[in-house]
């Protein structure tokens, strides 16, 4: 991808970030001014899209396996599945610490915008694109963004009971992201298929409509495939 490409998908990831300071929930765990049922429904609302964060990386390493011109990028999408694979672990032991029944979390509905984020992504990585590098990258860009930013507001306000055993998973990111979001711009300027830039840049596109819709509970007249329930 050209300079100029890049900077679309960052550009889509910056307005997302500036959308998020203002949504009613996630704003507020950003400000720290979430109660403790706030925080625990962005926790149960972020475990159903992190969880999918590994198999949809692995997902797209084994499509990109397939495609012979991407055969140098597989390696590395792999890496950051293996890294990405413990971070719903996290979300369900923040949850545990603030009382919430991880049992029930991982049992509940996905939202809908969650399943339309996994089925694209799984659609494209069995078609052998790496266009889940643009989703890749938004999230990254949010954590990189806004994670510390909120574990520290947390912890100041203190009105979560115990917050400071109950923030692993934004500490985590806060931390590690930053690093995260280098190396996949890295990436990206190695991508030169017109083609795959578009679909990199549609699904960070995409991220910024569907993340805000993250937080929404599930209705349950929603078909769930079955692999949902898996």
């Amino acid at each position: 991808m050209t300079n100029d490409a890049i900077g679309a998908v960052r550009r889509e990831s910056q307005a997302l970030v500036r959308s998020l300071d203002h949504h009613p929930l996630v704003g507020a765990v950003i400000r720290g001014d979430a109660s403790r049922e706030e925080y625990v429904r962005f926790l149960r609302c972020t475990y159903h899209y992190v969880r999918w964060s590994g198999p949809l990386l692995a997902a797209t390493a084994a499509g990109l396996g397939r495609n012979e011109r991407y055969a140098w990028l597989t390696a590395t999408v792999l890496a950051k599945a293996d890294e990405e694979s413990p971070h719903d672990r996290w979300i369900l032991e923040d949850l545990r610490r603030c009382g919430a029944n991880p049992e029930l979390v991982k049992a509940s509905a996905a939202p809908a915008a969650v399943q339309a984020y996994v089925e694209w992504s799984l659609a494209m990585a069995e078609a052998g694109s790496p266009a889940f590098l643009g989703y890749a990258y938004g999230l990254e860009f949010i954590s990189m963004s806004r994670a510390q930013v909120a574990a520290e507001n947390l912890l100041a306000r203190a009105a979560i009971p115990e917050i400071e055993d109950a923030s692993s998973f934004l500490v985590g990111h806060g931390i590690a992201d930053p690093g995260h979001v280098a190396l996949l711009e890295q990436v990206l300027g190695r991508i030169e298929d017109p083609e795959d830039q578009a679909a990199i840049l549609l699904s960070a596109s995409m991220l910024r409509v569907l993340y805000p819709l993250f937080f929404r509970t599930a209705p349950q007249a929603i078909p769930q495939p079955d692999h949902w329930t898996a």
